[in-house]
């Protein structure tokens, strides 16, 4: 019996010395969709124990601070949309969390210049506006690609000074479920969102892996697989509440929508399977 109760135990030390922290950027109060997931891929884990937010205390870094940790291994994992560069430099992981809907783009804009976006109705006519961006994003190089203006800053934050200024930029296009949250975090600034205008681009959000740990990207997605399969992330989805504010808000089927093409499509990004989007469009 002694010895029974020794393999037990020993075998529990073990899990648990095997089980470790899946260490990311975000907060742990943040309730953003991919973070929902994460959270939810951790509590089925039997490899990793909990979140470690190591940013928590110091305050998350830029995009490139961001990419470096994760390319040193100070990360495990980052999310973001996806483009040819980073899936050459890091391992995607082809599961699309915003379902496409990332790919769909309408402008927040300050209440001063509310209504620059209202006359746009043909590509010249937003090739004459100035549009914020970050540096190192995936749908700038998509913007520039398709030759309009963009005034880029390297901090997120940056950005929404940038936009109220006026001086530098008319609009910040952002995913269809991002803008509603945006505004209510700043509630100092003056800013609305556009009714008028979305650009629509294949941009999948996804996750990434440093390049090679082969082990923690398809431990990952197969627990993500599952999630999907049982029909969880479904509801997870339309649950979020960036989701269902673009959903209800956007009024997506009376806008001016301008289809953009793509230049960074991978052939690993066109193979996602069509079952994982969403087309809030469709009839």
């Amino acid at each position: 019996m002694k010895k029974l109760l020794l393999a037990i135990l020993c075998g529990v030390l073990s899990l648990s010395s095997v089980a470790q922290p899946l260490r990311l950027a975000g907060k742990p109060d943040d309730d953003k969709l991919h973070l929902t997931l994460l959270k939810e891929i951790i509590s089925r884990s039997e490899q990793y124990s909990s979140i470690d937010f190591i940013y928590a205390k110091s305050g998350e870094p830029a995009g490139t601070r961001l990419l470096a940790d994760l390319e040193s291994g100070t990360l495990d994992v980052v999310w973001t949309a996806t483009n040819q560069d980073l899936e050459t430099r890091f391992d995607a992981i082809p599961f699309p969390i915003y379902r496409g809907m990332l790919g769909m783009r309408i402008g927040l804009v300050s209440q001063e210049r509310a209504n620059m976006l209202a006359s746009v109705n043909s590509v010249s006519d937003l090739k004459r506006l100035s549009l914020c961006s970050g540096k190192t994003w995936a749908d700038t190089q998509i913007l520039e690609a398709n030759g309009l203006s963009i005034a880029k800053s390297l901090k997120y934050p940056n950005i929404f000074d940038m936009l109220v200024a006026g001086n530098r930029c008319d609009a910040f296009m952002r995913g269809v479920m991002e803008p509603w949250a945006e505004v209510k975090s700043h509630p100092n600034l003056p800013l609305e969102v556009d009714e008028n205008v979305m650009l629509r681009y294949k941009m999948p959000y996804l996750l990434f892996v440093r390049k090679g740990n082969e082990e923690l990207k398809q431990h990952l997605y197969d627990i993500m697989l599952e999630i999907h399969n049982e029909g969880l992330y479904e509801t997870m989805f339309f649950a979020d509440n960036e989701i269902k504010a673009a959903l209800k808000q956007a009024n997506l089927s009376e806008r001016v929508v301008f289809d953009l093409d793509n230049p960074n499509v991978t052939a690993a990004t066109k193979a996602i399977p069509d079952h994982f989007f969403f087309d809030p469009l469709a009839k």
